[in-house]
């Protein structure tokens, strides 16, 4: 069940698994994303990653994106990371992925 959240959350495979996306676990810019996981993808994989984060002025807002991994490396600490290159990412989605970016950032 996709709740708000003031924690930005990554889902996969339509909302059967989810991840809280903390400090350093996720960059996300306009043309794709890198993140930190329990997850192993094969390069060339395409993913359809919903991205949800509660904007200040519009509430609960949720984004769904299509990409490509194009690198998947395992971590020190049984974790992967991943970079996503997004599918023709479309202009009105801009702004809430900026505003998720920001979520991110420290404070």
């Amino acid at each position: 069940m996709l709740t708000g959240t003031d924690t930005p959350l990554l889902y996969l495979d339509y909302g059967a698994d989810a991840q809280r996306c903390e400090f350093g676990d996720i960059d996300v810019s306009e043309r794709g994303m890198r993140f930190t996981s329990r997850w192993q993808f094969s390069i060339g994989t395409q993913l359809s990653v919903l991205l949800t984060h509660m904007d200040p002025r519009l509430g609960f807002c949720r984004m769904t994106i299509e990409g490509i991994v194009v690198w998947c490396e395992p971590t020190a600490d049984k974790r992967h990371e991943s970079t996503l290159l997004f599918l023709e990412l479309p202009d009105e989605l801009k702004p809430s992925l900026r505003e998720f970016s920001h979520q991110l950032a420290p404070v």
